[in-house]
């Protein structure tokens, strides 16, 4: 300790030019601080200070002292800093709000992931439609949501939104299934499953008809993305979604995702949301990077698909 709070004068003398300077700084006697140096000197047996100059000139093996100090001293900020993150995630909740679409495996695993590291932080999960996800972080009702848009509330700002258009989701021997890209008008022969009106992807669909002028029967509505998944899985069913919900089975084999030609589909996004100015707590950060994370890998596996396999 002594040899610390001695290269602390070491290094305030040389950053201020004086041991006056330094005295000033410490509120600690001129002299007390030039026996301190000298003794720190001896303990090294190496010259720090040039002699014989008015202001401090530190010799190589001072500038080298000074440069260990610093690093030291750094070091120290930064285990004292994450001691102190470790403290403020030791316990507390983490509320968010997602769609059932959001709730995939890989969601789940890195849910779990950050309760394993955090044993003493509660997660509350709400599932909710994008709109009443972004009414639920305005009020700060939750920390942050997952919403398959982008934030219409002006009080509600988009921390990351990603790309991820529509697409016709289809089982390996369906008929669309050797297509690339298919328009609105090739599906209305065929038995498709979506959401009820109250989901935003129902609403998107439902804009993308009117942008053609076409108007797709419904064969199956329901307001279980597994049951609309489950439908094109029996090969005969057809449904529009985002990709990111049905990766395992693209990435499996087990669907077909199909590009459609419609602007609308092709501009959807996805959206983590907080509302603007909330200072978020230590543990829903770390939550928030988390699934951040989650969903960045999620789209570059995206990218990654075969083409036969989308």
């Amino acid at each position: 300790m002594k040899r610390e709070i001695r290269l602390d004068y070491l290094y305030e003398a040389a950053r201020l030019g004086t041991m006056r300077a330094a005295s000033e700084e410490l509120a600690i006697a001129t002299s007390s601080i030039s026996r301190q140096i000298a003794a720190l000197e001896k303990d090294l047996g190496v010259r720090l200070i040039e002699s014989g100059r008015r202001k401090i000139k530190l010799t190589e093996a001072g500038e080298a002292a000074c440069a260990h100090y610093r690093e030291a001293r750094a070091h120290e900020e930064s285990f004292l800093s994450r001691l102190q993150e470790l403290k403020s995630t030791r316990t507390g909740n983490v509320d968010l709000a997602v769609g059932e679409a959001f709730i995939t495996n890989q969601f789940n695993d890195s849910l779990y992931q950050f309760m394993k590291n955090y044993p003493g932080m509660r997660v509350r999960v709400r599932m909710s439609g994008t709109n009443h996800t972004e009414a639920l972080v305005h009020d700060d009702e939750v920390h942050f949501g997952l919403i398959f848009d982008v934030p219409r509330d002006q009080k509600v700002r988009a921390r990351m939104s990603l790309q991820q258009p529509l697409r016709v989701i289809v089982h390996p021997a369906h008929e669309l299934a050797g297509n690339s890209i298919v328009n609105l008008a090739d599906l209305t022969h065929c038995n498709i499953a979506l959401p009820d009106e109250s989901f935003r992807i129902r609403q998107i669909v439902h804009v993308a008809e009117q942008e053609e002028g076409v108007h797709l029967k419904l064969k199956l509505i329901a307001n279980s993305m597994t049951v609309l998944k489950d439908f094109a899985l029996a090969a005969g069913g057809v449904t529009l979604l985002p990709e990111f919900i049905v990766l395992e089975d693209l990435l499996a084999g087990r669907l077909r995702a199909i590009s459609t030609t419609n602007s609308v589909l092709n501009a959807t996004k996805i959206s983590l949301i907080t509302r603007a100015g909330r200072q978020i707590p230590i543990g829903a950060y770390r939550l928030m990077q988390r699934i951040e994370n989650h969903l960045k890998s999620s789209m570059a596996h995206l990218v990654a698909l075969p083409i036969g396999s989308r």
